[in-house]
């Protein structure tokens, strides 16, 4: 009897909780929460409403907030239920899972320590000699997964009375010349790419550019300077130059990426550093002592 009136109490306070944290959802109060509200609570544990509120998107509709708040509520009734009766239950499981606790947190606080102390001491500067010397160290590396390619476009209103004009000369247009059919582009509503130098995976090319095939090997291998209509504009293209999948990037594509792998490198190299010189310090000043036993 007494669970069942311990289930109805539980229930009841649940309740209120939801339509108190539903209440305050629905208003969309922005101050801070000073007398924070209990919303659940399961044996000696509580669930207060700034935990729950913290972490409401902040588009949500009132049906959704709602129906989060209830499935995270579940949740965490369902995990206090099952904490309780390991501990009624189980304390040697219990003893061991405070040491791994105690070991991941001691583990977490010793990284954490040297993650900062790597941070204020890292060198991140990087030459371009260093990073063109790893990428033809290790060409097996960037092999491309997709097809990339230098290209431009102009995207032309198809209102323009001109426009066949800026057609016929667009296939040898310098890139002055670019450059003026771009701006009257984007005067009258269009749009344009002219960073001649940038590699961009056809994929992206793809979304940006109403392009339809469905080989892009043979596609891109066999098109240079083409256009595409459609009711309101005009796409002028021109490929420039091309990699295929599975060829190697071309440095100038993966020049970022070898410059993260060399700063990660960098950085193990100096925490290892900077832990070893910490444990020699802390020998010197006798704060640490081993005694291994002797392996005889």
């Amino acid at each position: 009897m007494a669970s069942k009136n311990h289930r109805i109490e539980f229930t009841f306070c649940l309740l209120i909780g939801f339509g108190l944290l539903f209440s305050m959802v629905s208003c969309q109060s922005t101050s801070s929460v000073s007398d924070d509200q209990i919303i659940a609570t399961a044996y000696d544990e509580t669930l207060e409403l700034s935990e729950v509120e913290s972490i409401l998107g902040p588009n949500m509709s009132k049906q959704d907030s709602f129906l989060f708040i209830k499935e995270y509520v579940d949740h965490w009734i369902q995990k206090q239920v099952i904490l309780n009766k390991a501990k009624e239950n189980d304390l040697n499981t219990l003893d061991e899972i405070e040491k791994k606790v105690k070991n991941y947190r001691q583990d977490l606080v010793a990284f954490e320590y040297s993650k900062k102390m790597v941070a204020e001491k890292l060198d991140t500067n990087l030459t371009l000699g260093e990073t063109k010397a790893y990428y033809s160290s290790h060409p097996e590396n960037f092999e491309l997964k997709q097809n990339i390619v230098q290209f431009v476009f102009i995207k032309m209103p198809n209102a323009l009375e001109n426009k066949y004009h800026f057609w016929n000369k667009f296939g040898n247009a310098s890139n002055d010349a670019l450059t003026k059919m771009a701006i009257v582009a984007l005067k009258n509503g269009g749009s344009a790419f002219l960073e001649k130098d940038k590699w961009v995976a056809f994929d992206d090319v793809l979304k940006a550019v109403p392009i339809i095939t469905y080989n892009q090997e043979s596609f891109i291998n066999n098109t240079r300077i083409f256009k595409i209509n459609d009711d309101a504009f005009t796409w002028y293209i021109r490929i420039l130059d091309f990699k295929l999948r599975e060829s190697i990037s071309p440095f100038e594509f993966v020049e970022e990426n070898i410059t993260q792998i060399l700063l990660n490198k960098r950085k193990v190299t100096l925490m290892k550093k900077i832990e070893e010189q910490l444990v020699n310090q802390a020998i010197k000043e006798n704060k640490v002592k081993i005694n291994l036993p002797h392996n005889d």
